[in-house]
């Protein structure tokens, strides 16, 4: 009895640990995500800095295109091994089956009103009721596990991605032929007057991030 007390202490004591960290973390993802928009000289700050690594790795590969294809390659590697190991997927999924109760539920009520069946309405207005108090009893729970791996994944991605800006903007690349766009220049805005690099990860993250989950046996949640 003694030794499971002990146990059960142990188990507390490592469950408080394990938050405390998440919860630094979490706050050092947060920081640099908002801090860049509101600490002047932040972004030029993370660049510089992560230029001693990643310069000397866009001067060996001399083309800057494949240097960005590589980061992808990189970020979409550790996101998608934080998001396997950091989310809960039970909660995902009961999330998913309240979403799905909830929709056939609606689908069930449309046709009762249509039928202007007032019994079968108020049998399934009570039935969605309660599927709502189940979902909102975890809603909070479910947003800390949608947060948490967004922090993490912070860290690193945005610094990389401050390095890129700064490092654009210092060594102009020129323009590049985009598929159906044409010659565009890398530091040129385009959508909601974001670079045509940020445009090219994209191009090359996507497509690689789904490969990457694939090969690691991830669970379609996210």
């Amino acid at each position: 009895m003694v030794t499971k007390d002990r146990d059960n202490v142990m188990l507390k004591k490592k469950e408080q640990v394990k938050r405390f960290l998440e919860s630094v973390a979490m706050g050092i993802g947060f920081f640099i995500l908002f801090g860049i928009l509101i600490i002047p000289g932040l972004r030029e700050g993370m660049g510089t800095a992560l230029d001693v690594v990643l310069g000397p790795l866009a001067a060996f590969i001399n083309n800057f295109l494949i240097t960005i294809l590589i980061l992808a390659v990189i970020t979409g590697i550790y996101t998608s091994l934080i998001q396997k190991y950091t989310l809960n997927w039970e909660l995902m999924e009961q999330s998913k089956e309240y979403q799905k109760q909830m929709r056939e539920l609606q689908k069930e009520y449309l046709e009762a009103k249509r039928e202007n069946n007032k019994h079968k309405m108020k049998r399934i207005e009570k039935r969605r009721a309660e599927v709502m108090r189940k979902q909102t009893q975890f809603s909070g729970e479910l947003f800390r596990q949608q947060m948490k791996p967004m922090a993490y994944i912070g860290i690193i991605t945005i610094p990389i991605f401050m390095w890129i800006w700064v490092y654009v903007e210092s060594n102009p690349v020129g323009a590049v032929v985009f598929p159906l766009l044409g010659e565009k220049v890398l530091s040129d805005g385009f959508i909601l007057r974001l670079p045509y690099w940020v445009l090219w990860y994209m191009i090359c993250s996507i497509p690689i991030a789904q490969v990457i989950r694939k090969a690691i046996g991830m669970r379609s949640g996210m």
